[in-house]
């Protein structure tokens, strides 16, 4: 048995110190990206007021036969347009709320509005302005929120803003030293270039993940029968102390590659789909944010504004509701679940889910969180392999466990064990190659 052992031992470095140093050195970007990645310099969406007045109903206007998921009268510096969402794949269309005109320049001008909002940028000049209607290495899933529109600024490290003109929100920051290190660490780490052929991704990941964990197992149940001196008795030894973050790094990042799939992962949350025609009428005044969603078959207009947040139906008449019942109506929960608001992430509700603030919703399967701005489910931690999978993640892979060190400390750390992992492949791969021309050991 140890014959086979160190015979595998021998020829499996040479898969493991690949992936190692591949996976290795890609995973160190990552605290890096996190160290220098540009931030906002504003994170509250701006109170941008919007008024109705001159506006014609929706239901005026075309809207495609699939039925659309929000409408929107947004503000613009060019004056308020329709803002029509019809799917998360596809652009956002604007019309002239006067005149039915396509508003696209309306739309744009929201949108560098917003972007020099987050990025406090009155003045800068704008390069490029365009929807975002799927993920890339530029603008990858984990920012969650589509269709955006990126707008890019003529400044030294061409800051880049992702904005939703949907609900105002703040989707990413990126520049361009921060798009080559997303477009490394994704094509190494995870191979985001072969998602367009996801069964084969996930093979070519667990076909890696077992050759280097079984190297490193083989190794560990060779410590009794090694021998050797100085690099050898390193090698065995750091193989030792080395051998959990070793096997916890590929492992706990294999079943998030798996649980997270498209193959199996659930499709974005997104609104009901609705037939703009039902909008014959809508409330009239100032707002910060006026829009028709639907949720369980009923078609509202939600509006904020100075006074808080209120609700209208399809045909402008005022309802009795708010947002708690907006939330219990989005997760069909009954009237008397509780209902709290969510401003912040947490354990259960954490930053993948990108959305806030949000409602949190009680079930009988757990809490729920509901988005009133965008009328759909922001978040459901549930059970079972969901919820092994975060844990394992935050814990094994990322480490979650040294936070009570800091940011820097845990992240510190989690580098200097990556390091130390490259370097133990790297001397493995060397003592294979001393022992060329040496006759097999008994």
């Amino acid at each position: 048995m140890i014959a086979g052992l160190r015979a595998w031992h021998r020829t499996g470095p040479q898969v493991a110190a690949a992936v190692a140093v591949i996976w290795g050195v890609s995973g160190l970007l990552h605290p890096v990206m996190n160290w220098t990645a540009p931030r906002a310099a504003l994170q509250a969406p701006p109170a941008f007021i919007v008024e109705t007045e001159g506006a014609h109903a929706p239901s005026v206007f075309p809207g495609p036969a699939s039925g659309v998921r929000q409408v929107r009268l947004a503000p613009s510096p060019l004056g308020a347009y329709w803002n029509i969402l019809s799917e998360a794949g596809q652009p956002r269309a604007a019309y002239d709320p006067a005149t039915g005109e396509d508003a696209a320049p309306a739309l744009e001008a929201h949108a560098i509005a917003l972007a020099r909002h987050y990025a406090s940028l009155p003045q800068a000049d704008v390069l490029s302005v365009r929807q975002i209607t799927r993920f890339s290495l530029d603008y990858p899933p984990v920012n969650r929120l589509l269709p955006v529109t990126e707008v890019m600024f003529d400044t030294p490290g061409r800051l880049t803003i992702y904005a939703d003109t949907g609900s105002d929100r703040l989707a990413a920051v990126s520049n361009t030293p921060r798009r080559w290190m997303l477009r490394i660490f994704q094509t190494l780490h995870t191979l985001a270039p072969l998602k367009a052929v996801e069964p084969v991704r996930l093979a070519v990941l667990t076909a890696l993940t077992l050759a280097f964990m079984s190297t490193v197992i083989a190794g560990l149940l060779m410590l009794g029968a090694a021998r050797g001196r100085k690099l050898r008795r390193w090698h065995r030894w750091a193989g030792a102390v080395l051998a959990l973050p070793a096997l916890a790094f590929p492992a706990s990042g294999l079943f998030h590659a798996w649980t997270g799939s498209s193959l199996f992962d659930e499709a974005p949350a997104q609104a009901e789909r609705f037939d703009i025609a039902g909008l014959a009428a809508f409330p009239a005044g100032r707002f910060s944010h006026l829009a028709a969603t639907q949720a369980g078959g009923a078609l509202l207009w939600r509006g904020a504004d100075g006074e808080g947040t209120r609700y209208w139906s399809a045909h402008g008449e005022a309802l009795d509701a708010d947002e708690p019942a907006r939330a219990r109506m989005l997760t069909g929960a009954p009237p008397s679940a509780l209902v709290s608001l969510q401003s912040r992430f947490d354990a259960e509700y954490g930053f993948v889910n990108k959305r806030l603030p949000v409602w949190r919703v009680e079930t009988p399967d757990g809490p729920v969180f509901a988005d009133p701005v965008d009328a759909l489910i922001a978040g459901r931690p549930g059970g079972g392999v969901g919820e092994a999978e975060r844990w394992s993640f935050n814990q094994l892979h990322k480490w979650q466990f040294a936070n009570l060190l800091g940011r820097d400390v845990r992240d510190a750390l989690m580098m200097l064990a990556a390091a130390a992992i490259i370097a133990l492949a790297i001397t493995g791969l060397s003592l294979r190659r001393r022992r060329k021309g040496k006759p097999p050991e008994p």
